[in-house]
């Protein structure tokens, strides 16, 4: 059979997993990577591409329904309408994945779950998929059975999840391509390491086609597309080129971290909203590798948060930071670059991250070598 998406006609009830695997074992039909666009010498080609780009001010234009937002007493906050999609940013290992999960049961659902995250789908599109790109099929089967476990049902009819980690970044941008265009029940879509649709995440070409992918495929089939992807190590940031591209478009940016008062606990809030902000909170997982809100939890206010002495948080945090600040500037750092990374990590002031190195340096978790003031002296880091 030829693989050939242009024409070929596949049954929608067809195993994409299977499907997938067809198409990375059929000889010479892995997609190719797009030619560099021609200019367009049709005319009224363009002429009718802007007819339908013209915003007439006399239609009235509704508002893009809501499909998922999280309910804080009186306070509806949004995190996603149909025609949009959003992002969810964190650090390795800060349980992004599980909070998507929280999200994903209000989805299937549809409807209020654990009176905070609230599912809309419209009754013609309650089709929840699920992407991941890089845990094994174990692992994605389990993140399956953990959306259905919280919400006590077996195998969801609206549910689906896919592994996506075997195959190439352009068979796997082809292979959601195919599914969004092929499924009218669809509602809403989650690909979970956004990144691997990528080869470098610091391509501006690929950033944008990307960034173009995901505006196409909410905006012509109706539907909210989140995304998950990591932040840099140093700061805040989401990764590379393609996250600038993604922060700039996407309707709500989510940060996940971990609460450095309790490793155990992980944060979810706002950074940047198009409608109303959702409220902040934060959920733990618990013996059974559920994740589960955490009642009477308050933000540290920054003031508090700066005024924090450094053995008021965990060695292990502070061991954590100091390693991935070597790791990224290497194995000789100077004063200035170490104090300037503290204050980045923490959001700290000058003094404060003069304080935090002077305890590092008195644990004897970084070496001094030289002396101090001198312009050739470096720490090491004794961990």
């Amino acid at each position: 059979m030829e693989l050939n998406k242009r024409e070929v006609k596949i049954d929608p009830s067809t195993d994409l997993n299977q499907l997938a695997e067809a198409i990375q074992n059929t000889p010479n039909t892995a997609p190719q990577e797009p030619e560099e666009p021609k200019p367009i010498d049709n005319k009224s080609q363009v002429k009718e591409w802007l007819k339908m780009a013209k915003i007439d001010p006399n239609e009235k234009i509704e508002r893009p329904p809501v499909c998922l937002s999280i309910i804080d007493g009186d306070h509806e906050g949004i995190i996603g309408t149909l025609g949009n999609f959003s992002l969810i940013i964190g650090k390795a290992k800060s349980k992004k994945t599980f909070s998507l999960s929280l999200f994903l049961s209000a989805l299937v659902a549809n409807q209020t779950v654990f009176g905070k995250f609230k599912g809309s789908l419209p009754e013609n599109k309650t089709k929840v998929v699920f992407f991941d790109t890089e845990q094994s099929r174990y692992h994605v089967q389990k993140f399956y059975h953990r959306v259905c476990r919280l919400l006590g049902i077996e195998t969801p009819v609206n549910f689906e999840a896919y592994c996506l980690r075997q195959f190439t970044p352009i068979e796997r941008l082809e292979i959601i391509d195919f599914y969004i265009n092929s499924d009218p029940d669809i509602g809403f879509v989650a690909i979970d390491g956004i990144r691997d649709l990528v080869n470098s995440i610091n391509d501006e070409d690929e950033a944008t086609k990307t960034a173009s992918h995901l505006l196409k495929w909410t905006e012509t089939k109706s539907i909210h597309i989140v995304t998950v992807l990591h932040q840099n190590k140093r700061d805040e940031n989401a990764r590379g080129h393609l996250g600038t591209e993604l922060v700039n478009k996407a309707e709500t940016v989510l940060s996940v971290s971990i609460d450095p008062q309790d490793r155990k606990i992980s944060v979810v809030e706002p950074e940047f909203c198009r409608d109303r902000e959702p409220e902040i909170f934060a959920f733990t997982v618990d013996e059974n590798g559920l994740p589960v809100l955490v009642d009477g939890w308050e933000k540290v206010e920054a003031t508090t948060k700066k005024a924090v002495s450094p053995d008021a948080i965990s060695d292990d945090y502070h061991k954590e930071k100091l390693k991935g600040i070597f790791k990224d500037l290497g194995d000789q750092v100077k004063g200035g670059e170490l104090k300037d990374c503290i204050k980045t990590v923490f959001d700290f002031g000058e003094t404060k991250a003069i304080q935090f190195r002077t305890y590092y340096k008195r644990k004897n978790w970084i070496i001094l070598n030289g002396h101090q003031n001198s312009p050739k002296a470096f720490y090491t880091i004794n961990i």
